[in-house]
Protein backbone atom coordinates (compact mmCIF):
# COMPACT_ATOMS: atom_id res chain seq x y z
CA UNK A 1 0.00 0.00 0.00
CA UNK A 2 1.20 3.49 -0.83
CA UNK A 3 1.80 5.78 2.14
CA UNK A 4 0.65 9.36 1.54
CA UNK A 5 1.41 11.55 4.55
CA UNK A 6 -0.80 14.45 5.53
CA UNK A 7 0.31 17.85 4.27
CA UNK A 8 -0.87 20.91 6.18
CA UNK A 9 -3.63 22.59 4.17
CA UNK A 10 -2.81 26.10 5.32
CA UNK A 11 0.81 25.67 4.24
CA UNK A 12 -0.30 24.30 0.87
CA UNK A 13 -2.61 27.29 0.32
CA UNK A 14 0.12 29.72 1.41
CA UNK A 15 2.63 28.03 -0.90
CA UNK A 16 0.18 28.19 -3.82
CA UNK A 17 -0.47 31.88 -3.19
CA UNK A 18 3.30 32.49 -3.01
CA UNK A 19 3.85 30.78 -6.37
CA UNK A 20 0.93 32.62 -7.99
CA UNK A 21 2.05 36.00 -6.67
CA UNK A 22 5.68 35.47 -7.64
CA UNK A 23 4.67 34.41 -11.17
CA UNK A 24 2.33 37.40 -11.39
CA UNK A 25 5.20 39.70 -10.45
CA UNK A 26 7.64 37.99 -12.80
CA UNK A 27 5.36 38.00 -15.84
CA UNK A 28 3.80 41.34 -14.90
CA UNK A 29 5.49 44.43 -13.48
CA UNK A 30 9.03 43.04 -13.05
CA UNK A 31 9.76 41.44 -16.43
CA UNK A 32 6.45 41.50 -18.30
CA UNK A 33 7.58 43.62 -21.22
CA UNK A 34 10.79 41.62 -21.67
CA UNK A 35 8.80 38.37 -21.51
CA UNK A 36 6.27 39.62 -24.08
CA UNK A 37 9.08 40.65 -26.43
CA UNK A 38 10.75 37.23 -26.02
CA UNK A 39 7.43 35.44 -26.67
CA UNK A 40 6.80 37.52 -29.79
CA UNK A 41 10.26 36.62 -31.11
CA UNK A 42 9.76 32.95 -30.23
CA UNK A 43 6.29 32.78 -31.83
CA UNK A 44 7.09 35.11 -34.76
CA UNK A 45 4.44 37.62 -33.79
CA UNK A 46 1.62 38.07 -31.34
CA UNK A 47 -0.95 35.72 -32.95
CA UNK A 48 -0.81 33.55 -29.80
CA UNK A 49 -2.17 36.36 -27.61
CA UNK A 50 -5.84 36.63 -26.66
CA UNK A 51 -7.66 39.39 -28.50
CA UNK A 52 -9.07 40.68 -25.21
CA UNK A 53 -6.57 39.48 -22.58
CA UNK A 54 -8.39 41.11 -19.65
CA UNK A 55 -11.52 39.06 -20.33
CA UNK A 56 -9.67 35.77 -19.89
CA UNK A 57 -7.54 36.79 -16.86
CA UNK A 58 -9.88 35.54 -14.09
CA UNK A 59 -10.13 32.08 -15.65
CA UNK A 60 -6.40 31.91 -16.27
CA UNK A 61 -5.62 32.98 -12.70
CA UNK A 62 -7.98 30.34 -11.34
CA UNK A 63 -6.37 27.63 -13.48
CA UNK A 64 -2.88 28.81 -12.50
CA UNK A 65 -3.90 28.80 -8.84
CA UNK A 66 -5.07 25.19 -9.15
CA UNK A 67 -1.74 24.27 -10.74
CA UNK A 68 0.06 26.12 -7.94
CA UNK A 69 -1.94 24.14 -5.37
CA UNK A 70 -0.73 20.97 -7.07
CA UNK A 71 2.90 22.18 -6.94
CA UNK A 72 2.60 23.18 -3.29
CA UNK A 73 0.91 19.96 -2.19
CA UNK A 74 3.49 17.83 -4.02
CA UNK A 75 6.32 19.87 -2.52
CA UNK A 76 4.85 19.45 0.96
CA UNK A 77 4.41 15.74 0.38
CA UNK A 78 8.06 15.39 -0.65
CA UNK A 79 9.21 17.48 2.31
CA UNK A 80 7.30 15.15 4.62
CA UNK A 81 8.42 11.95 2.88
CA UNK A 82 12.08 12.99 2.96
CA UNK A 83 11.68 14.30 6.50
CA UNK A 84 13.44 17.53 5.61
CA UNK A 85 13.68 19.20 8.98
CA UNK A 86 15.88 22.21 8.28
CA UNK A 87 15.80 25.03 5.77
CA UNK A 88 19.05 23.70 4.29
CA UNK A 89 17.47 20.28 3.73
CA UNK A 90 14.40 21.92 2.20
CA UNK A 91 16.60 23.99 -0.12
CA UNK A 92 18.48 20.83 -1.04
CA UNK A 93 15.22 19.05 -1.92
CA UNK A 94 14.13 22.05 -3.98
CA UNK A 95 17.50 22.07 -5.76
CA UNK A 96 17.16 18.36 -6.54
CA UNK A 97 13.72 19.03 -8.00
CA UNK A 98 15.00 22.00 -9.99
CA UNK A 99 18.17 20.41 -11.37
CA UNK A 100 16.61 16.96 -11.76
CA UNK A 101 13.34 17.85 -13.47
CA UNK A 102 12.80 21.52 -14.26
CA UNK A 103 16.20 22.47 -15.71
CA UNK A 104 16.48 19.39 -17.95
CA UNK A 105 12.97 19.91 -19.34
CA UNK A 106 13.64 23.56 -20.12
CA UNK A 107 17.07 22.80 -21.58
CA UNK A 108 15.45 20.16 -23.78
CA UNK A 109 13.23 22.90 -25.24
CA UNK A 110 16.39 24.78 -26.17
CA UNK A 111 17.98 21.72 -27.77
CA UNK A 112 15.00 20.27 -29.64
CA UNK A 113 12.68 23.19 -30.22
CA UNK A 114 15.40 25.83 -30.67
CA UNK A 115 13.66 28.08 -28.17
CA UNK A 116 15.55 31.28 -27.49
CA UNK A 117 17.42 31.64 -24.21
CA UNK A 118 15.78 35.05 -23.73
CA UNK A 119 12.47 33.20 -23.29
CA UNK A 120 13.81 30.21 -21.42
CA UNK A 121 15.44 32.30 -18.69
CA UNK A 122 11.93 33.22 -17.55
CA UNK A 123 11.09 29.53 -17.32
CA UNK A 124 14.28 28.85 -15.35
CA UNK A 125 13.39 31.66 -12.94
CA UNK A 126 9.79 30.53 -12.43
CA UNK A 127 10.99 26.94 -12.05
CA UNK A 128 13.49 28.00 -9.39
CA UNK A 129 10.77 29.84 -7.49
CA UNK A 130 8.42 26.84 -7.77
CA UNK A 131 10.99 24.38 -6.47
CA UNK A 132 13.76 25.84 -4.30
CA UNK A 133 12.02 28.90 -2.88
CA UNK A 134 8.71 27.09 -2.46
CA UNK A 135 10.44 24.25 -0.59
CA UNK A 136 12.15 26.68 1.77
CA UNK A 137 8.96 28.64 2.41
CA UNK A 138 6.85 25.56 3.06
CA UNK A 139 9.49 24.06 5.34
CA UNK A 140 9.59 27.32 7.30
CA UNK A 141 5.81 27.23 7.74
CA UNK A 142 5.67 23.52 8.57
CA UNK A 143 4.13 20.89 6.36
CA UNK A 144 3.16 18.16 8.83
Amino acid sequence: MIYVPHVDHTTVATGAIFVLLSLSLQYGPLFGQSWLAAMKRDKNGDHWMQKDPKASLPGLFLKEFLLSLCKAWTTGLLLNLTQAGTILQAAQLGAFLFFGTVAPAITSEYLWEKRGMDLLRFKYLSGFVSTVLLSVLMNSLGTA
